[in-house]
């Protein structure tokens, strides 16, 4: 073979290795290219931020300030206000569609795989005598008040580790209203619904002393004497009363000569 063809086969091994090479480098080259590409972007958005915190000193604060308000916005709920506007007839069928399968609730009635409902609200948390209720049950302190139960209904997991109930809960603030409600309704001498939440006082504007405003202009309360149109307003008690106004004397006209 001669030199020509030697070289031939060194120049085909050369490239083949150079591609090989190449081949093996690519993947390394096109991730590190991204990389570097959003590692600017994000260098440039730090220095923005930075900028603007350099700019405008609160904020942190700012931000804070901002998830204050909007946890302040959460509605919340009004169990009071819910309990006294609660349909018991949906709460029947919410009881019979979700907790009878486990529970009865009338008077005298048998324990299922949970105990019977009758008499629960205001009633201990393990009360029925001879009842299995878990350890969590059992340890479990204080009484089925209104705002236990509403937190038991909605979550029985989350409101009692450890207990063996394994309904998932009713998350529907009204649909739990309902069923609380009913087992009220199914409760000898209940204890009084919690009365609702207070409504916030709104800004009164200043009020004048014979009315009150509406709509920007003032309205003259029940018992305020109005004066008629072209009369003066009642003097205050106490006030001096006001003069009486001087008609103007006659003038006589002089006779004709």
């Amino acid at each position: 073979m001669g030199e020509l063809g030697l070289n031939k086969i060194f120049g085909a091994l050369l490239a083949s290795a150079l591609g090989i090479m190449f081949l093996m480098q690519l993947p390394n080259v096109v991730f590190a290219s991204g990389a570097g590409h959003h590692g600017d972007e994000h260098g440039e958005a730090a220095s923005l931020s930075e900028q603007m915190c350099q700019k405008f000193h609160y904020c942190v604060e700012v931000a804070e300030a901002a998830g204050a308000g909007a946890a302040a916005a959460e509605e919340v709920f009004d169990l009071g206000a819910a309990l006294a506007s609660a349909d018991l007839t949906r709460g029947e069928r919410l009881f019979a569609s979700q907790c009878s399968t486990c529970h009865t609730i009338n008077q005298g009635g048998a324990n299922g795989t949970g105990p019977n409902l009758y008499n629960t609200v205001g009633a201990d948390k393990a009360h029925i005598p001879g009842f299995a209720y878990s350890g969590a049950m059992n340890n479990a302190e204080g009484t089925w008040t209104y705002e236990n139960l509403d937190e038991w209904i909605k979550n029985p997991a989350a409101y009692l580790r450890g207990t063996s109930m394994s309904f998932a809960g009713i998350r529907r603030d009204n649909d739990r209203a309902a069923v609380i409600a009913y087992l009220a309704a199914n409760t000898a001498n209940p204890p009084a619904f919690p009365e609702p939440l207070p409504v916030a006082d709104e800004d009164i504007d200043a009020v004048p002393s014979d009315g009150e405003l509406i709509d920007g202009e003032a309205v003259p309360v029940e018992g305020a004497v109005v004066p008629a149109e072209g009369e003066a307003a009642p003097a205050e008690e106490g006030a001096a009363p006001a003069e009486a106004p001087v008609e103007p004397a006659p003038v006589e006209e002089a006779p004709a000569e």
